[in-house]
């Protein structure tokens, strides 16, 4: 059911209004329902099959760790009670007062209960991280095996079968082994009843393209009642006039450059800067297209009294590649950062690498190298969390080595800029930080558009080999399928959406600014979006209302 349709609407206005008029207790249970029935008609009684078996095996995993536990505490305190009570000549072995664990009594309680929790959660996260590996990433490595064994004429094949790839897999499975995580890390008691974490993985909102959300988040607004807040109520229907705004009237018009170029280079054989171009649109494109859905997402969310964790704060304003990421898709690197980069480096053997690099390298040196490779590992990781193919590998690994040298080289990179008499709050310094960064973002797209490894390097060859700047004058940008009237308009929104940007810097909101006026004024910004939706947004030839670039991930 795409955010663009009708019976999208309609479904969200039936669900608004049954939320607020049953009782509160029963508020969460139309939220299932209506998540349930969302995923149903999006992904079909196949796809429905996986989130259920997520759901069943991560309750069950998260609930077993928890009786765990208190298992093992009840059988320790029964026997230092045993031990504490009197023998048949009167004596006690403790007195009543001491009838307590011992410190080394519980530290190897906690050993004991850590091991088993973790053999639990080893299996659940296998399983589950098994499925998304299989039927995502499945027929990449038979197709790869089976090219090496004809490569080397060994005879031997693989079977190769394409597999359903559920709605949003990637999404809720990090989102449900997450919660895992911090079960067993203590962090907070499981979810006894299945139905209320069946809510948490599914709900609707962002089932498609995240955010990934923390269970310590959601608990305390999914399953309490809400009443009905109209400045909340305003904002949220602001933020998906502002979601659909971004999406219908900037992604898809820049698409269109981007499909002409990317799609027709080896058609049309284009060079240099029109190159460039492109992969500055498609930098546009991915922006408004996913910040457009989770501006969408969040004020569907909102609508129902429920704020989901923020995925994009400007992140064109940042001013190295390490706060590119820190700013874009940010539920996505607060997931990697807490249970992927952290146990990494915090780990036994990174802690006796960096030990052992203190005493044979140099303190600096033993430092920040393990943090080094450590974030190397994760954004590899990142790319291919992507998606199924070498370039994603090649994407991964591109960004992994920007960030992984930031953190390495630092202390000579501080030592250069105070040669150079650089100030960091130099706003000639800050603007160059962030030129700088685009453009290594913008060749990092190069892998998003290609459709093979080989194509992002035949494209970057292209780029160089023949820098044509003088497009902006000779009027050929107006043959890549936008016309003059059209790029103008695109440009005009796009320096729109930088001031919006500018002024969320600031601490600022356009849709808070808006929602706190008079009537009057409120609606006649709702009409005016809603025109400007209808008559500047793309629905040509090629439209797909439910296409969301991230949704593919």
């Amino acid at each position: 059911m795409a955010f663009f349709s009708w019976q999208f609407i309609v479904f969200l206005i039936v669900s608004v209004t049954v939320y607020y008029i049953i009782p509160g207790r029963f508020q969460w249970l139309v939220l299932l329902a209506s998540s349930a029935w969302y995923y149903l008609v999006g992904g079909g009684p196949r796809a429905a099959v996986f989130v259920a078996a997520t759901v069943l095996t991560t309750w069950g995993g998260a609930y077993l760790m928890d009786l765990i536990a208190q298992r093992e505490e009840d059988k320790a305190m029964r026997k230092a009670r045993r031990a504490a009570a009197p023998d048949d000549a009167g004596r006690t072995g403790r007195s009543a007062r001491s009838a307590k664990l011992s410190r080394e009594e519980k530290k190897a309680l906690k050993s004991l209960v850590q091991k088993k929790k973790r053999r639990v959660m080893t299996a659940v996260l296998l399983l589950n991280f098994g499925i998304l590996g299989v039927v995502k990433y499945g027929n990449f490595v038979t197709t790869n095996v089976n090219d090496l064994f004809g490569h080397f004429h060994l005879g031997a094949r693989v079977p190769v079968a394409d597999f359903l790839l559920p709605l949003g897999i990637s999404f809720y499975t990090f989102q449900s082994m997450g919660y895992l995580i911090d079960v067993y890390r203590g962090k907070y008691a499981a979810e006894r009843n299945v139905l209320k974490l069946a809510l948490f993985t599914s709900y609707f909102p962002s089932i498609l393209q995240g955010p990934i959300n923390r269970y310590d988040d959601l608990v305390t607004q999914l399953y309490v009642p809400h009443k009905f807040d109209d400045r909340r109520f305003r904002e949220g229907l602001l933020r998906m006039l502002w979601g659909f705004f971004k999406k219908m009237i900037i992604a898809e018009r820049a698409a269109i450059i981007v499909n002409e170029v990317f799609g027709g280079f080896e058609q049309h054989r284009y060079m240099g800067f029109t190159i460039f171009v492109a992969a500055l649109m498609y930098g546009v494109q991915l922006y408004a297209d996913f910040a457009g859905g989770m501006d969408i997402v969040f004020g569907a969310s909102e609508l129902f009294g429920v704020s989901l964790r923020e995925n994009f704060r400007q992140p064109y304003m940042a001013r190295s590649i390490s706060e590119f990421w820190q700013r874009w898709h940010m539920s996505l690197g607060n997931w990697m950062r807490d249970y992927v980069f952290y146990p990494i480096a915090l780990s036994k053997p990174f802690a006796k690498m960096q030990k052992s690099l203190k005493k044979k390298v140099s303190p600096y040196f033993g430092k920040v190298f393990p943090s080094f490779l450590a974030s190397f590992l994760v954004f590899v990781l990142v790319g291919i969390w992507h998606g199924a193919n070498w370039k994603y590998v090649i994407y991964g690994i591109y960004h992994a080595t920007f960030v992984s040298t930031e953190t390495l080289f630092e202390q000579p990179y501080a030592q250069m800029r105070k040669f150079c008499r650089i100030r960091e709050d130099a706003a000639g310094w800050k603007l160059f930080q962030m030129v700088r960064t685009l453009f290594i973002v913008s060749i990092g797209r190069y892998c998003d558009v290609a459709p093979d490894a080989g194509t992002v390097f035949r494209l970057l060859r292209a780029t160089f080999s023949k820098f044509n700047p003088w497009i902006f004058f000779d009027g050929s940008l107006y043959t890549l399928g936008v016309d003059e009237r059209n790029f103008g308009l695109l440009i005009l929104m796009i320096l729109l959406l930088a001031a919006v940007d500018i002024v969320n810097e600031r601490g600022q909101t356009i849709r808070g600014i808006v929602a706190s006026q008079q009537l009057p004024f409120r609606w006649a910004v709702y009409l005016t979006a809603i025109a400007a939706i209808l008559v500047f947004g793309m629905y040509g030839p090629g439209f797909d209302m439910s296409s969301f670039i991230y949704a593919q991930f």
